[in-house]
């Protein structure tokens, strides 16, 4: 019996379920944004939690940069490259627009995560929508759009939502370049490529296949490959290698220039049989060149500090964080793993089903999507820090596997049961991870991240701490943390602090419990999870005597996890009954002992070294060591492994823990006026330093002139194989104001290191006046430097 018309408009519509229920692909499209930003926005109505832990630091970093390009400092630029030293800025000065309008809090990262989200999930439908169909470009945007993963880290103020839209839009651009022959796309890939490089610099790893499809996605023969090969290399060296080789070699460089000059001349005349197009070269070449310029002065002035965070934590043998960190069968499987957070145990299965499937219809296969995945995993794996968010930019690719295989099934009825099938899978997910408490009958559905709708009493803590306090104009208060939970740690205060302008400096506590201290903040509870330091200093502030004579409870707090906020106060009580505390010489005595083991910067080795106390007029102040002054003399000292003749150091106006000095024999400040150094160091003994710090491989030359230090070192590489290096600093002063080096050159073999890639850790300026960080005056009149020494205050 033939069809009617109505039967094959019905099956018609089973096809192409979107296209007859929507209207309209666009129409689709516009109720996913619409969904995305209501979603969204309730959320973020509905939440009230504070900063916390990697959301805390990017929004301060927001902050920083607002105040570094709003300084007035005419070294401005500079400040905002010194903001950040790890992570490039582009995320955090996108969010100022949205800062100043809604202030700086966690919402703007949600506002502005918002425009990224779209921009991922028009991405997903646009790459979709080239390679497969329209239907797959639809599914796969609903599909991206709802996954678990993707809507926690989009109300995060974090990087990575930016970072996977850019990633997708770099392959949807790819796409739309013709394989790199279109000038406009191009043009757009090439800013969006160099835009994400300044978002972090992990882009690369899930581009590379991208670039690598352009170089080599022409269909052409295994010799042609070859020949393209080659002649890219030459590109690349004429592009990049030999202008950075010219721009770092000293008296050699026009070998380099010689070089490049032929470099040119020989790809521009083998130009015509390479099988590329004129408009595909310029189109890698202006690739490079936007590249360069936008990501070379941050990538340039923090690359020292870049290489030092990823040998913390990215190589076997750091100290990782994350899950899987140890070569074993588990670490291996991990980002296989991790996609049952990303998508939930039900989206999972279904991924994996398809993923299988996919491989069926070889015409559907496209390895650009299984490179994007792949490459990703397998290079992350090799990393020894984990985590969820690493591999989360492949999550477009696996969206759109999934719609393809599931658009593809021909049997109509089948495919509408998937698409339902898929569809309430997906939204149960969404709901269960984003709003409601999951039932405990469910499966795991994905990482959660409910609003919180609990308040965490921040602002009320550091308000009460004013009001007992009342600073002067002018002077910060020290508070210190021992709390390192989600929303209860120095990054949500030291936000606060900031934002409200309050005159509060928040800090940590490494090493000198109590130390410059007004206030400690710390919670009950559990703290076994937090680190070793943090509990034994804990210990200490609650148990030790030199800390509960010296700091009270101020106030409890109650918090939303049913612990309470414990806020102590500096509050000493008057060490009548500690022994030969009027004992000035005694007191004198110990301290000496006691700087000996003070951290970094104590005075070890000290050659007729004395202590003498001067008592301020009150005699109360005895018992609450504080002295008018407090003068170490010695012929001889080493401080910071450095040897001082003529040692001085005076304290004056000084108040120190006298408990901690006579019950632990430790030397802690609890306040001081004016610190005035004085010695000199002879650069025989920096040199003797070096080379035993070389272990006997190399040697080290150091001279002065007035104002400037020449250094100039050898080292054995092997036996037959010498380095040698050298460098000149002047060293600047304003005299008790500031002190600051510049370097002049910095040499390493034949090559002249450009100062841009040094200078954020060698062009420190050093305060003498008081800091937020450091409050007290650093008595510096004159530096005085000679051929063989320098001297510190040498007319004082």
């Amino acid at each position: 019996m033939p069809e009617s018309n109505q039967e094959k408009n019905s099956l018609k519509k089973f096809s192409h379920p979107f296209n007859s229920r929507m209207g309209s692909h666009h129409f689709f499209l516009l109720a996913i944004i619409f969904w995305i930003f209501g979603a969204n926005i309730i959320w973020m109505l509905l939440d009230i939690r504070p900063p916390s832990y990697d959301q805390g630091l990017h929004l301060f970093r927001t902050y920083n940069y607002w105040e570094a390009i709003t300084s007035g400092s005419e070294d401005w630029w500079q400040d905002v490259l010194n903001v950040e030293p790890f992570y490039p800025p582009f995320y955090h000065l996108s969010l100022i627009p949205f800062s100043l309008i809604f202030g700086f809090t966690l919402d703007t990262g949600v506002i502005g995560n918002l425009f990224y989200i779209i921009v991922l999930a028009l991405s997903t439908y646009g790459i979709g929508k080239i390679l497969y169909s329209k239907d797959v470009g639809l599914f796969s945007a609903f599909l991206i759009s709802f996954f678990p993963a993707i809507n926690f880290i989009s109300r995060e103020y974090i990087i990575n939502t930016m970072l996977m839209a850019l990633t997708s839009l770099t392959y949807f651009l790819f796409l739309k370049t013709e394989n790199f022959e279109n000038r406009k796309y191009s043009l757009l890939f090439n800013l969006v490529y160099a835009s994400g490089l300044m978002v972090k610099w992990t882009f690369f790893i899930y581009t590379l296949p991208v670039v690598l499809t352009i170089l080599w996605g022409d269909k052409t023969s295994f010799r042609e490959r070859i020949v393209q090969l080659i002649y890219y290399s030459g590109m690349i060296a004429a592009l990049l290698i030999v202008p950075f080789l010219i721009f770092i070699f000293g008296s050699q460089k026009w070998i380099f220039l010689i070089l490049e000059f032929f470099l040119i001349g020989v790809l521009i005349k083998f130009f015509p049989k390479t099988s590329i197009s004129s408009q595909k070269a310029i189109n890698l070449t202006s690739l490079s060149c936007i590249s360069v310029l936008i990501c070379f002065p941050w990538y340039a002035h923090n690359l020292i500090n870049i290489l030092i965070g990823l040998s913390k934590f990215a190589f076997s043998g750091a100290d990782p964080e994350g899950a899987g960190v140890s070569w074993n069968i588990p670490n291996w499987a991990y980002y296989l793993q991790v996609i049952g957070s990303q998508m939930g145990h039900p989206m999972m299965i279904i991924f994996a089903v398809t993923f299988l499937f996919y491989f069926i219809k070889k015409d559907r296969i496209n390895w650009t999507l299984l490179n994007w995945i792949f490459f990703s995993i397998i290079v992350f794996t090799f990393v020894d820090n984990k985590d969820i968010r690493y591999t989360m930019p492949t999550l477009p690719a696996m969206a759109i596997i999934t719609a393809v295989v599931l658009s593809q099934v021909n049997n109509a009825n089948l495919r509408k049961s998937l698409y339902v099938i898929t569809g309430i899978t997906v939204m149960l997910t969404f709901f269960f991870t984003s709003f409601f408490h999951r039932p405990s009958f469910f499966p795991y559905l994905g990482h959660e991240n409910l609003p919180i709708t609990q308040s965490w009493p921040i602002n009320r803590i550091l308000d009460d701490i004013i009001e007992e306090k009342q600073p002067t104009e002018g002077k910060n208060l020290s508070v210190r943390t021992l709390a390192n939970f989600a929303y209860f740690q120095r990054g949500s205060f030291r936000d606060f602090a900031a934002f409200r302008n309050l005159p509060i400096t928040m800090k940590g506590v490494k090493r000198n419990v109590g130390e410059m201290t007004d206030f400690f903040i710390t919670k009950s509870g559990d703290f076994s999870r937090q680190s070793a330091n943090a509990i034994h200093l804990r210990k200490i502030l609650l148990n030790d005597p030199a800390l509960t004579k010296t700091f009270k409870l101020f106030r409890k707090y109650p918090l939303p996890d049913g612990t309470n906020g414990l806020v102590y106060k500096f509050d000493m009580e008057p060490a009548y009954d500690l022994p030969r505390i009027a004992d000035l010489e005694f007191i004198g005595d110990s301290l000496i002992k006691a700087l000996e083991i003070y951290p970094i910067y104590g005075v070890k080795k000290g050659v007729n070294i004395t202590a003498t106390i001067i008592p301020s007029k009150n005699p109360q102040d005895l018992y609450y060591g504080r002295y008018k002054s407090i003068h170490i003399k010695a012929d001889s000292a080493i401080s910071n492994k450095v040897k001082i003749e003529d040692f001085e150091l005076l304290f004056e106006n000084v108040q120190i823990n006298i408990y901690d000095l006579l019950l632990n024999g430790k030397f802690i400040l609890f306040d001081l006026e004016k610190l005035t150094p004085k010695g000199t160091i002879y650069f025989d003994d920096l040199e003797k330093t070096a080379t035993k710090a070389m272990k006997g491989k190399g040697e080290a030359k150091v001279t002065g002139s007035k104002n400037s230090i020449t250094i100039h070192a050898k080292y054995a590489l092997s036996s037959d194989q010498v380095i040698e290096g050298k460098a000149k600093v002047n060293i600047l002063m304003e005299p008790e104001k500031k002190i600051w080096p510049e370097f002049e050159y910095l040499r390493l073999g034949t090559l002249d290191i450009p100062i841009l890639f040094v200078r954020r850790i060698t062009n420190t300026k050093l305060s003498l006046q008081p800091t937020p960080g450091w409050p007290l005056v650093t008595n510096i009149k004159n530096l005085k430097i000679s051929p063989r020494k320098i001297e510190i205050n040498p007319n004082i």
